[in-house]
């Protein structure tokens, strides 16, 4: 028995997203009449009629055919789940409470499988679209005719288009206010270890870095920048040792640099200086509960990030107007590298095999 032709199939042979598809097949939308004329050739080649499916609009519902599905796409660039998983735990939190679940796909930062996913959302009729990035870059807007119109909210990576809706950390905040508790600390002679610098991420904490030794009257001691890794925080601490006998803190850009800059600092390995105080942006506990000293972090709060997306997706959906850029402040969590009496217990099992008597 020969497969019922679909308007996925339609799509793909007319090299069009799904919503497009159905638009022209339904003379509705703003198509070019040249994509219409090509899609409804490719309708006819396969010889595709709308009675194999209940209807064009199941395949590819509208805003109000979509209303009642009570289904959120979510769809994330983040590859390991640092990023993707808080943000998914946050919006599930909010979406609960009003009766709504997400669907979540990783797009792996591709044009082409993000498009290729949201035409998937859209044929499962979500009510809106969170995209989810890992960078903390400025993205490109989507448009209408790629999210058929569905509300969207921008999360984590901010749209370039200031009038979409997007939910991103305060990093400048949060430099501004490392800086500030490290010379509040009695500091003065203070590094900046960071990662890639064309990391809109780097950009801002450096930028709020920089705000605050302005207003201390003060100079960073230097401020370094190479890979987000621990190999290059330890490298890093290295020369700022080597090369700064007055250095008396650092402010990492990152918990694995920061990791690795407490591996340089141990008495091991540099027995004669002392552990200078140094804290770090993280995205979670993982990393700063398995270094030792424990670390100092402005958590980025992506939990909440995803929180506050959800929302207001959903304000957008209730048809409220919600515009521009919602910030997120950044949540210092002291530990051992910056408050030597603080004393975090290392996350075991519970067993202690051999060590019973």
């Amino acid at each position: 028995m020969r497969n019922k032709i679909t308007l996925s199939d339609v799509a793909r042979v007319a090299h069009v997203s799904l919503s497009s598809a159905s638009k022209a097949l339904n003379d509705s939308g703003r198509l070019s009449q040249t994509t219409r004329n090509r899609v409804q050739q490719a309708a006819r080649e396969l010889g595709y009629r709308k009675s194999n499916n209940v209807s064009a609009n199941q395949s590819a519902p509208s805003r109000n055919a979509s209303q009642r599905s009570g289904l959120i796409g979510i769809i994330t660039s983040d590859h390991n789940g640092r990023f993707a998983l808080p943000m998914l735990s946050g919006a599930e939190r909010t979406l609960r409470a009003s009766h709504r679940a997400a669907l979540l796909m990783l797009s792996q930062g591709v044009p082409a499988i993000e498009r290729s996913h949201i035409d998937r959302l859209i044929a499962q009729g979500v009510e809106g679209l969170i995209l989810a990035g890992d960078t903390g870059n400025i993205r490109a807007p989507l448009a209408n005719e790629i999210t058929n119109q569905l509300h969207v909210v921008y999360a984590y990576e901010a749209s370039v288009n200031p009038e979409d809706c997007s939910v991103v950390c305060d990093n400048v905040g949060a430099g501004r206010q490392a800086i500030e508790y490290l010379i509040g600390m009695g500091r003065s002679n203070i590094a900046v270890i960071g990662g890639n610098d064309s990391f809109r991420a780097v950009q801002d904490r450096s930028r709020g870095a920089l705000d605050a030794f302005r207003l201390a009257g003060l100079q960073p001691l230097c401020m370094l920048s190479d890979y987000w890794s621990e190999e290059w925080g330890e490298r890093a601490a290295r020369l700022l040792i080597e090369r700064y006998e007055e250095l008396d803190a650092v402010y990492c850009l990152s918990d694995e640099i920061a990791r690795g800059c407490a591996r340089a600092w141990q008495p091991s390995v540099f027995p004669c200086r002392k552990i200078s105080p140094f804290l770090a942006m993280t995205t979670g506990e993982y990393v700063c509960l398995n270094a030792h000293p424990t670390l100092t972090t402005f958590d980025n709060n992506i939990e909440l990030v995803g929180r506050k997306s959800a929302q207001l997706l959903l304000d957008k959906i209730h048809g409220k107007t919600r515009q521009g850029t919602t910030t997120v402040e950044c949540t210092l969590v002291r530990r051992e590298s910056t408050d030597a009496h603080i004393h975090n217990a290392l996350h075991g099992s519970g067993w202690r095999i051999g060590l019973e008597n």
